[in-house]
Parts: structure tokens; sequence; C-alpha cells
């Protein structure tokens, strides 16, 4: 009896060790909420579904380290109380946590991650002041965009354009504290560099007419205006001074709808600063993104580029960290990761200790050029050094 008991335990381990090989490995747990549906979705649900792309492909070819990643994704449709709903339940089991949603949504979120000590990623939104130097250790941030870096990167531009020439600048910003406090900045800097300067014109964010602050902008000699903001003002407050009649120059911060506005628009007087490489370049990462993408998006593969990118240093980070990874590897590993781009920035995105944004940002202009009935870049790339 006593060696029959042997063999029928023996056989039963056998048998669950089979069963315990037959399962999944365990997956990298990470949530995200994003603006997926709402008013605030054009700019943000194309992160959700850069990520969603990026990792099936990641999966598919048998995930990170042996593991799979697996992504819950929670819509807060731009909503605070939502996202403070989606970011308590996400948190629970994951090692990272993902925001691509609007500024709003920053607080509750960042107040959880805090809270349950887990890192907190910004891959789709503005940066937040946390992830520049000196950085928060559970902060990160992947954005192109940066405020106050491109402020100086804009007026610069607008500074070599004008050739020595005195210019007067304004500035056309949304009623929002982000957009506010930037081209509050901007407005000083442009004094700075010896422009002349118009206050800064403030757009309510429930305008529908652009006119009058175009008028503001057209009667007080604007020669440039710089806009950093949501696109719909950025761009409404361009249509309203181009039908007014102004013949100045534009710039605003090319978010992603700025490849098709520049080609329906055809007017060589707008200028589109972005930190993502335009996929009229057709780099071999465009290719590659477009063909992935095709029929899994619902938008067009060039609105990619900035949640590819934050989702290219995620698996970097992932694949540092190892296994089995806990949120304080995580971090740890994120503040070392190096990523080479392949082009869809200017340079690498290399992140330290201190420098949870990147060693260097990297912006180029684009504009229509009439002659060559296409849109074309204003030089190559600019860097500037994030200290």
């Amino acid at each position: 009896m006593r060696g029959r008991i042997v063999i029928v335990a023996s056989v039963l381990a056998l048998v669950a060790a089979h069963a315990t090989s037959a399962q999944s490995p365990e997956p990298y747990r990470i949530g995200m909420t994003a603006a997926i549906t709402g008013p605030f979705s054009a700019g943000y649900a194309p992160t959700y579904e850069a990520y969603r792309t990026y990792f099936k492909r990641v999966n598919d070819a048998g995930g990170i380290n042996g593991h799979p990643v697996l992504i819950t994704y929670e819509d807060d449709r731009g909503e605070p109380q939502r996202a403070a709903a989606a970011v308590k339940k996400l948190a629970e089991g994951s090692v990272l946590l993902i925001n691509a949603s609007i500024s709003p949504t920053y607080k509750p979120v960042m107040a959880e991650a805090e809270a349950t000590k887990t890192p907190l990623l910004f891959g789709g939104g503005v940066c937040p002041r946390e992830a520049f130097p000196p950085a928060q250790p559970l902060i990160f941030c992947t954005t192109s965009y940066g405020s106050k870096w491109d402020s100086r990167m804009a007026l610069g531009f607008i500074k070599e354009q004008s050739g020595g020439r005195k210019v007067k600048v304004g500035f056309a910003a949304q009623d929002i504290p982000l957009s506010r406090v930037e081209l509050e900045f901007a407005e000083q800097h442009a004094k700075e560099l010896g422009m002349d300067t118009i206050p800064v014109v403030v757009v309510p964010g429930a305008a529908s007419d652009f006119t009058p602050f175009a008028q503001t902008l057209k009667e007080a000699g604007a020669d440039w205006v710089f806009s950093w903001a949501p696109w719909g003002v950025e761009i409404g407050v361009f249509e309203a001074l181009n039908r007014i009649g102004w013949k100045g120059n534009y710039i605003l911060y090319g978010h992603q709808p700025a490849q098709d506005e520049l080609t329906r628009l055809k007017t060589p007087n707008l200028h589109a600063l972005t930190g993502n490489a335009m996929f009229i370049e057709n780099l071999p990462i465009h290719a590659e993104i477009v063909s992935l993408v095709k029929g899994q998006t619902n938008h067009p593969a060039h609105y990619m580029a900035e949640g590819w990118t934050s989702a290219m240093v995620l698996d970097a980070g992932l694949r540092k960290c190892a296994w089995p990874c806990s949120r304080e590897k995580l971090a740890q590993a994120l503040s070392g990761v190096s990523v080479d781009t392949k082009g869809l920035r200017g340079g690498p995105i290399e992140m330290t200790a201190d420098n949870h944004y990147r060693k260097a940002t990297y912006y180029k202009v684009y504009r229509w050029d009439a002659g060559k009935n296409a849109i074309v870049s204003v030089g190559g790339w600019s860097k500037l050094d994030i200290k």
C-alpha cells in the first residue's frame, strides 16, 4: 500500500508540473488611463492605438524576456474624476502606470502613483515639470514637446528667419494653465532676445469664433504669431488671421493633425514645429509603422509617432528590468534607458537618474512649399540640451 501511495503521489506531482509548464508565463502588468473617446480623443487616442499595436507585435514574437506584456486600458475621456477612478483600479498589480490624457488628469494620477509607489510614464500629453531635472523618482515622460524648451526653439527659429530684422511677435494661448504659463514665458523670452512683443492673447476653451483674437493680433502689428495650445486653438487662430487678410508668419506646435492640415491649407506662412519626423520623410520606420497599423487603428499611421516612441521606451525599460520585474526595479531601469528612435526623433531618448525626460531634445520645422506643391522641412534637426 505504501508503495502504491508513493507511486500515485509521484504521478500527481508529474501531472501538476506538466500543467504548470503548459500555462502561459506570468505577464508584465501595465495600466494605461487615456482619453480614448470624448472631446480630446483626437490628440490622445492615437497613443493608446500605437501602444496596443506595438505590444501586439511584441507578444506575437514571444514577449519580453519570455513574458508577455499585458496592458489594461481605461478610457478616462479626459475627465479627472474618471482618471482618478481608473488609476486606482489600474494600480493594483501593475508595475507601471501610463497617462495619455489631458493635463487636468495629472494630479489624481500622480497622487495615486505616489501613494502606491508605482512608476508613472506620461506618453501622450505635455510632460509635467516633475520629469525634468531634478526629476522625481517615479515620474517619466517621453512626449516630444516640452514646456519652455518648445518656446525657446520657436523663438530662436523666428529670430533666425528674421535675418537680423527686428520683428513684433504675438502669442495665442488657450485659457488653460499650461498654455497660458508657457506663452507668458515665451513673451518674456522674446523680449530677452530683443523682439518687440504683444501681450498674450488668451482664447476661452469654448470659443468657436476666433476672429476677435485674430483681429487683436493683426491690429497690434504682429509680424509673427506663436501658438502653443491644443490643436483647435492653434489652427483656429491661424485660419482666422488668414481670413482677415493678415500677411505675417505663424508658428505652432505640430500635434498629430499637423501633416494633414499643412496639406489641406497649402499656406506657406504656416510653420509647424515638431519633435517627431513627419511621415513625408518616408523613413524605414515610417514604412514599418504603416504596415503594422494597417486595419488596426482608427487614426492614420502618421498619428502614431508619439505613442510608438513611448512604447519603444517602455519596451527598453522592461528588457532592462528583466524578470521578475518589480516597480522599484522598473523605475531604476527606466532611469538609465537609451533608445534609438530610428529617425522618429532627431536623436536617441536617454534618461538618467535625475532627468526622466531626455538628455537632449530635437526639433524640426515644416511648412508648405507652393513651388514643390508639398510639405518641406525648413532646415534639419535642431538640438537643445536639457539641463
